[in-house]
């Protein structure tokens, strides 16, 4: 799992239960500041430079998106229970790193906040004309940009580090949100749905990803 390390962490969380155990959580490797309220993340901001910022929205005394005027280009991830597509689309609109709603693992919080602190050289996911950077969350197949959602983007990225290696739909399940697999048709909804968009850009794009019966699915990484 990637790991967030020698950081400073600003987080600002209204809940004590979460937001010491965040801290608790991040500060066995990382300098974190915890913050109860936006005029005290405001504080903070102002007397000091922070890696990282994790942001809830719902403060006791202001919205936390109004946070995002005062970070300059410190990458924000909004940790929050407000999640309809409207708040999301708010949040990374007013330019936050990424957007993650509660109720989250710990594991799955790093592992995000991680990938927004990727230096460039390390942050391109590259395979025969397709082409994922991981920090920024873009996705484009020969300079075509691919408009992909969190989770298309999400098993796009886990079939393309994993090339070669066939996975059913609910392993891919498992591995991308880290959860207990429950018997939905999500995993095939963003799997055709993300074929549909690669198709749109290329024949050869969207061929990239094939299914086999009993064996499930595969990004292939090579001609042969």
């Amino acid at each position: 799992m990637n790991r967030v390390e020698f950081k400073k962490i600003l987080i600002v969380e209204d809940s004590d239960k979460l937001r010491n155990s965040l801290a608790e959580h991040f500060s066995k490797a990382n300098d974190v500041t915890p913050c109860a309220n936006f005029n005290s993340a405001l504080e903070a901001i102002s007397e000091d430079r922070y890696d990282i910022i994790l942001l809830d929205l719902i403060l006791p005394d202001e919205n936390g998106l109004k946070l995002m005027e005062y970070v300059g280009q410190t990458p924000v991830v909004i940790l929050s229970d407000l999640g309809a597509d409207s708040y999301i689309l708010d949040g990374l609109g007013a330019g936050a790193a990424d957007y993650i709603v509660k109720p989250a693992s710990l594991a799955i919080i790093e592992a995000r906040m991680a990938l927004r602190l990727l230096p460039d050289e390390k942050a391109n996911i590259a395979s025969r004309g397709l082409i994922l950077n991981i920090a920024k969350r873009t996705a484009s197949y020969e300079k075509t940009p691919l408009n992909l959602t969190s989770s298309e983007f999400n098993i796009l990225m886990f079939l393309m580090q994993n090339a070669g290696n066939f996975y059913t739909a609910s392993e891919i399940y498992e591995e991308v949100w880290k959860m207990p697999y429950l018997n939905t048709t999500t995993i095939k909804a963003h799997l055709s749905n993300l074929r549909k968009k690669m198709l749109a850009v290329s024949n050869r794009c969207a061929s990239l990803i094939i299914t086999e019966f009993g064996k499930g699915y595969a990004f292939i990484d090579s001609n042969e």
